[in-house]
């Protein structure tokens, strides 16, 4: 039989098919004469658009595994940013070291020539821009009311604030995420007492519970600076020991693994003795502070090595972490003559045990708080000069020199809760009017949330009735 006669005799499938793969033949033919005219992708990249946050990283995700050697030195920002690098999978991420100025407009470059691990190159670059948006503040509202919930107010928008969070049975604290993406808070439970954490995801909305404390209050979440780690509070009810006269257990500090689904919950230490509250940590991630009631003092982990520094004070506070986790800042309790007691500050060096005082305890002058700017050079300070002041003022401490400058003057307010944005420059203020216009004492005060530019000293009130205020970046 001649191949004409084979030909004639084949179905019209097989027909089809065979000029289909004639096809395909030629195709890979015509792909090797001519070179790889695609090359490597890029498959997504952000942030896009103006909804880059001040801490937002640079993500670039390529089509196939990289030699991530040839990837870094054609990667460029306008202007330029310093930061680290790492990977995920075939996804580049850029770090930036410091937070990037809210209004900034970045453009990203990737040159063309970085190569793939199949040897194939991106052939043209690639280029994307983005602009770091204002940034908003979070806190609950009502203060006189409930159920309190999460509401965000826009530091460029002041007075509109949104809620963004709607629980029937109220919510007792929270706190938002390192890169401001996701916001954890403690949900109270109206029917038991009880209080769970739950895991907000600001882009999507999603909602996930992350504890199971069926008998346990748990609440003041506090997030390791990576983002993968969440601390909290947790004290077991003993609701079932009731009648035998066995109250709650004492605070202890729980950990949350978000690296892994479900979220893997345990104590910080195995050692079940070791209680705590107010954990915090340090802006690098390697230590974390708690006070301890029975100890009477302030306990620092060292997480690289599992070492423990305890400072004893009265003051029943956790005090503030120095960003690099070398110092500590905390109030100690003295009582004066007229049997009063306030509080001055003292200052722990962690590498040396060395602990000096910031403020001198013979004056007349309370310290109640202390908040690291991000960069560690100064603090800003609670502080009422009980000759002068009724409520306490915000004072910007210099450790080192002992330099100080008063930056909030209106006698009429206290401002005891603030907090430190991103960039260093601002400072979300809890106020309490605690005078009226004429100097009276204000009955009908309500809580006030306002920002404060520490380089103008210009104040904008953002909110009233709220409080807790946090920094979305």
């Amino acid at each position: 039989m001649t191949f004409a006669e084979r030909i004639t005799r084949l179905s019209k499938f097989d027909r089809v098919v065979g000029i289909v793969s004639l096809g395909l033949v030629g195709l890979i033919l015509l792909t090797v004469l001519l070179g790889d005219r695609v090359g490597v992708l890029v498959y997504r990249a952000g942030p896009l658009g103006e909804g880059a946050r001040s801490t937002s990283r640079i993500l670039m995700e390529f089509s196939e595994p990289m030699q991530r050697d040839s990837v870094e030195p054609l990667f460029s920002t306008e202007p330029e940013l310093e930061g680290s690098v790492s990977w995920s999978g075939n996804t580049f991420v850029f770090q930036p070291s410091q937070p990037i100025p809210p209004g900034t407009d970045i453009r990203v470059s990737l040159a063309r020539g970085a190569v793939a691990q199949s040897g194939r190159v991106v052939l043209s670059e690639y280029r994307f821009d983005f602009s770091v948006r204002v940034p908003r503040v979070a806190f609950l509202y009502p203060a006189n009311g409930t159920p309190q919930n999460i509401w965000v107010a826009d530091t460029a928008n002041p007075g509109n604030a949104t809620q963004l969070t709607f629980s029937p049975s109220g919510i007792y604290d929270f706190a938002v995420s390192p890169d401001g993406s996701q916001i954890v808070f403690a949900e109270n439970n109206s029917n038991n007492g009880t209080r769970d954490l739950k895991l907000l995801t600001l882009e999507t909305g999603a909602l996930e519970q992350i504890t199971n404390c069926l008998d346990a209050s748990c609440n003041t979440p506090v997030w390791r600076p990576d983002g993968a780690q969440i601390a909290y509070e947790r004290v077991e009810l003993n609701s079932d020991l009731a009648e035998q006269g066995i109250g709650s257990s004492p605070t202890r500090i729980w950990t949350l693994d978000l690296t892994s689904r479900p979220v893997q919950t345990r104590p910080l230490f195995s050692d079940l003795q070791l209680l705590g509250h107010s954990p915090q940590y340090s802006a690098n991630g390697e230590r974390i502070a708690m006070y301890d009631t029975g100890m009477g003092a302030i306990l620092i982990n060292d997480l690289t090595d599992g070492s423990l520094t305890a400072i004893p004070t009265r003051s029943g506070t956790s005090g503030a972490l120095s960003p690099d986790g070398t110092r500590l800042a905390y109030t100690e309790i003295v009582l004066a003559d007229n049997a009063g007691a306030y509080s001055y500050l003292r200052l722990a060096n962690l590498d040396n045990n060395d602990v000096t005082n910031i403020s001198d305890p013979p004056q007349e002058i309370d310290d109640q708080r202390a908040v690291w700017r991000p960069d560690g050079r100064v603090m800003a300070i609670a502080r009422r000069d009980q000759s002068i002041n009724r409520g306490y003022q915000i004072y910007i401490l210099d450790p080192l020199t002992q330099e100080i400058q008063q930056i909030t003057t209106d006698n009429r307010y206290t401002n005891m809760f603030f907090a430190y944005d991103p960039t260093g420059r601002y400072l979300a203020v809890h106020r309490f009017p605690e005078l009226d216009e004429f100097g009276q004492p204000n009955m009908n005060g309500l809580p006030e949330i306002w920002m404060l530019d520490t380089e103008t000293l210009q104040m904008t009130m953002l909110a009233e009735n709220g409080f807790l205020p946090r920094w979305m970046p």
